[in-house]
């Protein structure tokens, strides 16, 4: 390549790296054409009460250029009455589609932004910034219907807070066949009702019937009436059905409930069923979950990663709408998927799978009301001979999947096709060129830590501080990869573990420099040193790759501004806090965090394994454990599920609350300024 070219080529590359600081949306034509869509929003008091309920039905027409209309004949229901809430129809918007399928839309009622994902045939999205607790799913739709569309087995899950109230709440999940003739067998729903204190209750609802007459979509009727406060199902309901025919979406024109469901799996299933990343939206109650006996609300989009093994790390973009705050949550679920696609995990959570295991739902159970939609991300091929798989970039210390934030400073992997032989570094700093492979991030040349065929580490450059996207570019021997955007935060914490997969035992040791494990556990008062990834800005600041100061030590700003916080949760879900003596870069090394912190009193929590949790002001994250002796507190037995919620709703006592009408800037594309 001549001097001229190469020039060239650097100009080109730093003009497209920063054209795409911003959401990316080159995938944006990927949708296109007729969707039909279900969007339910609810509105609550500050005990978590629903004070209000919409929904929105209808068909939505994609340009493939970032903009929507939504149909005139789509239908509008307000608890409060029509013309009498504060709901209705905007009519049209924007929206756009990252490479890697992460979408985001306008949302279709509210001068407000959804954030989720595209996977053909769905999109689905809920609102994280903008205090609205609400769902939003669209189907492809078909160019033409009869009933014959609908044919086949399906796992189907609902929920509803039936009245806008939220002591009617009820969620329930079904086997759904229909003969392709209008017809639909009678089945058993297992379900729970905020008016029924069975933690899971069995219904039979008799056989059912269908019309499906044209590319609109068309009804479902079940036995009953949708005022029904006894059965679960009940009713006639908007039925759409997926142009591919393997999925459908409902619910009430005179109501805000939604149903969603998948071709039920074939043949025997178990947890290899599911591989890959899945991005999620859904919403959550949980009733009385509040310390203050209210209800703990929120909404949420994110991403799962699993490898078949049935251990599932989960990304939430979750937005608390009761304390109105919104934060990264990292954690593992562990499953066993029976020969039925389906697995309960004894207490709060049913998890089903389908579609050819290209989708999952989960459904709660008891007072712990869930709607969680899991649809598997896109497989794109390669595009370019140096190639970043555009959802293949984790936290190098737990493996987060894509929607994840990311931060400065964070040690990250990246996933593709690179085509150079096995390297790491050996020199401090770490150098921004490994092997002839160099990488930006927003324009500016990472330290590059290690390369191979397939996977390349480096650390996000802290030039980023402060940006709401960063765009990745490969280097190998002057041929390009393709962009790859993603979220950023401030921090996105993830902790080393001595399995090297973010689970089980963290990377911790005494503060004899001696490994913490089963055999050598952390007792009460002592100080332990962990060490992890993802921590962001530190003062004194140091240079890209370099190692962490000694004289003074480099404090992680999280730190400095007291917004840090680390939790232990035992096997029956009972918390007690740690208190953290230092945050920041470790001394020995480039691109590693270390957090001495000390454990608490002994009569706090009980001896054995113990969830950290380890909180900063944007994320949490609770995958990694400690081993502890000489506990007292009382050790009682709790099932998987509980100590799950306990890591699911952890938050530091440390996070302001953000005031209602004020809308954050992060993300949101395009800003649009919160309307009501």
């Amino acid at each position: 390549m001549s001097k001229t070219n190469l020039l060239l080529s650097t100009a080109l590359l730093i003009a497209s790296v920063g054209q795409a600081q911003n959401f990316d949306t080159s995938g944006t034509a990927s949708l296109h054409g007729a969707y039909l869509f279900r969007y339910v929003t609810f509105f609550n008091d500050s005990n978590g009460n629903v004070t209000e309920s919409c929904s929105l039905t209808g068909t939505i027409n994609f340009n493939g250029s970032g903009n929507y209309t939504i149909s005139s004949s789509a239908q509008l229901f307000d608890s409060a009455g029509s013309g009498q809430g504060g709901c209705a129809s905007l009519g049209a918007g924007t929206y756009g589609v990252q490479s890697n399928g992460i979408a985001q839309l306008d949302n279709p009622m509210f001068a407000t932004t959804l954030f989720g994902s595209f996977t053909s045939p769905i999109m689905m999205a809920s609102s994280t910034e903008d205090d609205f607790w609400d769902l939003f799913i669209a189907v492809q739709a078909p160019s033409s219907a009869s009933n014959t569309l609908l044919s086949g087995s399906f796992t189907v899950g609902t929920m509803d807070f039936l009245n806008a109230d939220i002591t009617l709440a009820r969620q329930g999940f079904f086997n759904l066949n229909a003969d392709g003739k209008g017809n639909i067998a009678a089945f058993t729903l297992t379900g729970s009702e905020g008016n029924n204190i069975a933690t899971q209750l069995t219904q039979s609802v008799g056989a059912s019937t269908y019309s499906l007459s044209s590319s609109l979509g068309g009804t479902v009727t079940f036995p009953g009436t949708s005022t029904d406060q006894v059965q679960i199902v009940a009713g006639p309901k908007t039925l759409f059905v997926s142009a591919d025919g393997n999925y459908l979406l409902g619910g009430s024109t005179t109501g805000s409930d939604i149903y969603f469901g998948f071709r039920a799996p074939t043949g025997t299933a178990s947890n290899s069923l599911l591989n890959g990343t899945y991005f999620m939206s859904g919403m959550d109650a949980a009733l009385g979950g509040l310390s203050t006996g209210g209800n703990f609300l929120d909404a949420f989009y994110g991403s799962i990663n699993t490898n078949g093994t049935g251990n599932m790390i989960w990304h939430q973009r979750l937005q608390d709408v009761v304390d109105i705050v919104t934060f990264d949550s990292t954690f593992n679920v562990p499953v066993t998927i029976g020969a039925n696609g389906s697995f309960y995990d004894g207490n709060t959570f049913n998890y089903l799978v389908g579609a050819n295991g290209g989708a999952m739902l989960v459904i709660g159970s008891g007072s712990q009301f869930s709607f969680e939609v899991a649809i598997q991300a896109p497989s794109v091929a390669p595009t370019t001979k140096t190639w970043i798989n555009p959802i293949g970039i984790s936290n190098a210390a737990n493996f987060t999947p894509i929607t994840n934030a990311y931060a400065p400073g964070e040690l990250v992997n990246l996933f593709g096709t690179f085509n150079v032989s096995s390297n790491v570094d050996s020199m401090l700093p770490i150098p921004t060129i490994l092997s002839g492979v160099q990488v930006t991030v927003n324009g500016t040349p990472a330290p590059v830590y290690a390369v191979s065929q397939n996977e390349i580490t480096i650390i996000i450059p802290y030039e980023v501080s402060g940006q709401f996207f960063l765009t990745f570019q490969v280097n190998v021997n002057n041929s390009l990869s393709n962009l790859v955007t993603v979220y950023a935060d401030n921090s996105a914490p993830g902790i080393y573990t001595l399995g090297q997969d973010g689970l089980g035992d963290g990377a911790i040791l005494h503060s004899n420099f001696t490994e913490v494990n089963g055999t050598s556990p952390a007792r009460p008062g002592e100080t332990v040193l962990l060490f992890m990834n993802g921590l962001g800005t530190v003062t004194p600041s140091v240079a890209d790759g370099a190692v962490g100061g000694t004289n003074p030590l480099s404090n992680s700003d999280e730190f400095t501004a007291g917004g840090l916080s680390v939790f232990l949760i035992d096997a029956a879900g009972n918390q007690a806090q740690a208190t953290v003596q230092f945050a920041g870069l470790a001394p020995c090394c480039a691109g590693l965090y270390q957090v001495n912190f000390t454990l608490p009193s002994a009569r706090s929590i009980s001896s054995g394994e113990a969830f950290i949790g380890f909180l900063t002001i944007e994320a949490q994250n609770t995958m990694s454990t400690i081993a502890l002796s000489g506990f007292t507190g009382a050790a009682v037995p709790a099932s998987e599920s509980t100590r799950g919620m306990a890591l699911r709703h952890v938050r530091p006592v440390t996070v302001t609350p953000r005031a209602r009408a004020v809308r954050s800037p992060r993300r949101a594309l395009p800003e649009r300024v919160l309307g009501r």
